[in-house]
């Protein structure tokens, strides 16, 4: 933890920043805060090849996305499935720390484990269960100044309120909208 004249920081974290409301948090005219919306996490994805597809992010950075050599991909990237994974564990390091770090908890090292398992043969079309994953596993090593129960407890009370576990624990729907552009093949033919 380092002091300053006006700022103070734990685990990396400002905590002026950690408390004040973002810009984008609004409370409307009947006294009830407005939910900030984002436009996306990522603006486009674009398939490239195979397996293989680019995102860009509304920040601008650049996710690449392939499936390993025994599927048909390239492992130039990592799997949608790992994506979602990495996801999960992201929005709750980001969630835990700051709550740490607001309960002004040193930590010397923080590392979250997630994992799951895919029905693939629904994918394939070889079965007709749910795809996608049946569970998920997040595993917590912590090393902090605070007593493991502290640790815990925060953990419990903080993990309902990190966005990326809460959006799969319940139902969300997802809305498609498709553009086509009538093309034919053979006009790019030699």
């Amino acid at each position: 933890m380092s002091h300053s004249a006006t700022k103070v920081t734990v685990n990396g974290l400002d905590l002026s920043q950690i408390h004040a409301p973002p810009d984008s948090v609004k409370v409307d005219d009947k006294g009830g805060i407005v939910c900030s919306r984002f436009r996306a996490a990522v603006v486009s994805i674009v398939w490239d090849n195979s397996y293989h597809s680019t995102a860009r992010t509304t920040e601008g950075q650049i996710i690449i996305s392939d499936k390993p050599k025994c599927y048909g991909g390239e492992e130039a990237g990592p799997t949608p499935e790992d994506l979602l994974l990495a996801a999960v564990g992201a929005s709750l390091v980001n969630t835990y720390i700051t709550a740490l770090s607001a309960a002004y908890i040193n930590v010397e090292s923080l590392k979250i484990n997630v994992s799951g398992r895919v029905n693939f043969r629904t994918v394939l079309g070889l079965e007709t269960h749910k795809s996608g994953y049946d569970s998920i596993q997040i595993v917590v090593d912590i090393q902090t100044d605070a007593p493991e129960d502290k640790v815990t407890a925060l953990m419990m009370e903080v993990f309902p309120t990190a966005p990326i576990p809460d959006t799969i624990l319940r139902p969300v729907p997802i809305n498609v909208d498709i553009i086509h552009h009538a093309e034919t093949i053979a006009a790019h033919l030699p």
